[in-house]
């Protein structure tokens, strides 16, 4: 028998068809099935086992030190720890570890946690002790390696000083997994960092529909990770000569702007064009604005004539987000640029809108698998269209909605270390541009098949028209990321979490980035046109209120359960329902031990030791009385 090793869903595929069929099958996303319904434990296990290039050497091992005599023994000190997360940083990276007499080789990430670490340093030649608890972030707990320890000074051996500039403490966020995304054809797990764990569910279900009957998302991104650097430039006297000159010294530009990013240049980026704007300069509209002040006076001479002079430099940032990049070559490269133009440096600084990183998402979804709990492929087909155009006509409207996709891209910027408020202030932006401020998103329907298909189309029924049409959605944004530099060099965190993804380039987190937003905004419209947010939403609320009310972790189910089916998602209805549940369990408990033994006394009457099945029956409803009382 042959065996064939080829990948088992390239097995499936056949020569296509011309025209290819739109909805070609994507492989469905691994089962993910019930991973939250496992413990926090379990689910770190999960990730673990799926994930074995990224927890690579994560074990928890306990090891003696060869030599103590890089760390003295009045410096060590314990840090308990309530569990142990897979998470692990790298050699050469801080990270926390276990010192009671040994150390291990490895770290935690479990900064939502209540720990404490006793850390002892020396500051010319006296052992100072720092304690950091409940609260900070895992860098804030920091012991530096084994064997490469030198407690020189106080900075080298707390090497968190120094990494913020006026931060007072540190406070941490709660992370998730995003499950079920399938983007070109490739299932990924995406981190999430929100406090709002709806977002995560929202966003994983309406993934599943999309991934399982739609084939997955498209998503499309630029060649090349291009930044603006921008440069404006004031007084000067004659616009058109300026624009000439600045046109013509075009390579001269690029050439000395790249001799202020040399490192870029060498990794293949760097400056790659300029281009020169003539923006219209209008008077200060601000009524209470001196109009006596020289810069509005020069406006008014020249009338509709006065303009700004706008250089941007385009530069290639490789797989870097590029803002100090831009900013760099924007203050370099101003003095030559006014030295050409005889004009003044005005402001220079990156442009956080880059149209040139445009990234966009998509999916199609055949009706019938549009279907959702008891409405069908059409009602939420209508739903989602009605509410995507009256976004289209009101500006309230479009402002929550891209509310709603920013829920999904902002979490995964933070959880992946990116700017996320230079993303959000580009985006909303970019809506703005046709001159009203529109919706992210955009749906329509499209009808499947030719000839006979459209032919027949007027005598079809609803089931056989709703199987020829699909359901389309759609979003292209600038979205400017990065997977090199910044922060993600200092705080390993990132790396892991990245690791997740597959360690993706800056170019594949800009399409997660799209596919995230646009099933973000999918889940929330086909919520609000079919069933309604609140219930999701609510029964998540009401999670947290068990938890805040004390429940322990066996009851927490039990409690959510009885708060929804109440309507009650309070907290006193949640420490009310946490109290009853107690008594529910002793009450159990005790008939358990009771009806025990009874049954032990049943056995012995029957074997002649009679007298003792009425007595236990009364007993039974004695000690229930007792304990409901």
């Amino acid at each position: 028998m042959q065996h064939n090793n080829s990948h088992p869903y390239k097995r499936q595929l056949v020569p296509p068809p011309t025209p290819p069929t739109p909805l070609a099958k994507a492989p469905e996303p691994p089962s993910w099935s019930g991973f939250y319904k496992k413990s926090l434990k379990e689910r770190q296990r999960l990730l673990k086992l799926a994930f074995p290039t990224v927890f690579s050497n994560t074990s928890v091992q306990s090891t003696k030190p060869s030599s103590t005599k890089e760390l003295p023994s009045s410096a060590l000190r314990t840090l308990s720890s309530t569990s142990q997360l897979p998470f692990v940083t790298r050699d050469k990276f801080m990270h926390s570890k276990r010192i009671d007499g040994v150390t291990t080789q490895n770290g935690s990430l479990e900064w939502s946690r209540s720990e404490s670490l006793s850390l002892t340093v020396m500051d010319n030649g006296e052992y100072l002790n720092a304690e950091h608890k409940h609260g900070k972030t895992w860098m804030d707990r920091v012991v530096v390696e084994r064997k490469e320890i030198e407690f020189k000074d106080n900075n080298e051996a707390w090497p968190i000083n120094g990494l913020d500039e006026d931060i007072a403490d540190h406070m941490s966020f709660n992370f998730g997994l995003a499950l079920n995304f399938v983007i070109n054809g490739k299932p990924l797990v995406i981190p999430m960092a929100i406090e709002e764990p709806s977002v995560i569910a929202a966003v994983s279900g309406a993934a599943k529909t999309i991934s399982q009957a739609g084939g997955g998302f498209e998503a499309t991104s630029p060649e090349r990770n291009m930044i603006l650097a921008q440069v404006v430039l004031l007084d000067v006297k004659v616009m058109d000569e300026a624009v000439d000159t600045l046109e013509r010294e075009r390579d001269a530009i690029i050439r000395f702007a790249n001799t202020f990013i040399a490192n870029m240049v060498s990794r293949g980026g760097g400056v790659t064009d300029v281009s020169v704007r003539r923006v219209r300069r209008r008077p200060n509209p601000n009524p209470r604005h001196s109009q006596s002040f020289a810069s509005t006076r020069a406006v008014e001479e020249e009338g509709a004539r006065s303009e700004w002079l706008v250089v941007h430099l385009h530069i290639d940032v490789c797989d870097a987000m590029g803002a100090n990049c831009a900013s760099t070559v924007a203050e370099g490269v101003a003095p030559f640029l006014a030295e050409l133009t005889s004009g003044r440096i005005g402001v220079r600084i990156v442009s956080n809108l880059c149209v040139e990183r445009m990234a966009k998402a998509a999916f199609r979804i055949p009706f019938p698998a549009l279907r959702y709990k008891h409405y069908s492929g059409t009602d939420v087909a209508r739903g989602i269209l009605e509410a995507y155009e009256w976004a289209e006509d009101d500006p309230f409207r479009a402002t929550t909605n891209n509310k709603g996709v920013m829920n999904g891209i902002d979490a995964v910027c933070i959880a992946t270390g990116q700017d996320w408020r230079a993303i959000e202030a580009a985006l909303h932006t970019w809506t703005s541009m046709e001159g009203r401020y529109r919706p992210l998103t955009r749906y329509w329907v499209e009808e499947e098949g030719e000839g006979e298909v459209k032919e027949n189309w007027e005598n079809a029924s609803n089931e056989e028209r709703e199987k020829k049409l699909v359901f389309c959605g759609e979003m292209q944004v600038p979205l400017t990321v990065g997977t090199k530099g910044g922060v993600l060099n200092t705080n390993p965190v990132y790396k892991h979490l990245l690791g997740l993804m597959g360690s993706p380039n800056s170019k594949d987190l800009a399409m997660i980035l799209a596919c995230v937003g646009l099933a973000q905004n999918f889940a929330a419209l086909r919520a609000l046109t079919t069933e309604g947010i609140q219930k999701g939403h609510m029964s998540l609320h009401a999670k947290n209120m068990a938890i805040a009310a004390g429940a322990p972790p066996h009851a927490i189910a039990h409690v959510t359960a009885r708060m929804v089916e109440s309507g009650r998602i309070t907290l006193d209805a949640a420490r009310e329902f946490v109290a009853a549940h107690g008594h529910l369990t002793t009450t159990t408990t005790v008939r358990s031990i009771v009806e025990a033994e009874l049954v032990s006394e049943v056995r012995k009457g029957e074997n002649g030791s009679g007298g003792y099945v009425e007595k236990f029956e009364k007993q039974v409803d004695m000690d229930i009385q007792c304990i409901q009382s």
